[in-house]
């Protein structure tokens, strides 16, 4: 029988969080969920700090995965080597760790299903522009909402001269 290697979505940035944060999921269990689409060797993984302050406002984004169609001509390095900006990118927010549990089980079973899909609907994506999938809770009503957005770029024929 063959030893099958694993591949880990490499992690680009990982950003340090307050002792009463924490990260409801780590690489191994999404690179384990989205094994087999097609961009997994594209894909990086960033664990991003909360900017804004979201969870104290009690409905805060938690996983986002995003398509960026615009390639980027220099894309800076991370410290460990990792281009900080990517066309496929999955981003990990932090989450009060009562709720820790609750998101991680949301996450393994609706939101990295739903993902797997998304990745799956854009294998031959061209478009300039944005496309994301983002998952929140909601604290006060104790729901979790999906909510996708996009933006792509206008398609623009140039004029022939003749």
């Amino acid at each position: 029988m063959e030893d099958v290697k694993a591949i880990i979505i490499p992690t680009g940035t990982k950003a340090k969080i307050s002792h009463e944060l924490s990260f409801p999921i780590g690489a191994e269990k999404i690179s384990m969920a989205l094994a087999s689409t097609k961009q997994l060797p594209l894909l990086v993984l960033h664990f991003r700090a909360d900017y804004y302050y979201r969870v104290r406002f009690g409905h805060y984004p938690f996983l986002r995965v995003a398509c960026s169609g615009a390639k980027k001509a220099i894309s800076p390095l991370s410290a460990n080597g990792i281009p900080l900006f990517n066309e496929w990118e999955i981003a990990v927010m932090p989450v009060p760790r009562v709720f820790r549990h609750r998101i991680q089980q949301y996450i393994l079973n609706v939101a990295l299903p739903q993902v797997k899909q998304w990745l799956d609907e854009r294998v031959h994506l061209t478009h300039e522009g944005n496309d994301m999938l983002t998952f929140f809770f909601n604290e006060e009503k104790e729901e979790f909402v999906p909510e996708q957005s996009s933006h792509p770029q206008p398609i623009r024929e140039t004029k022939r001269q003749d």
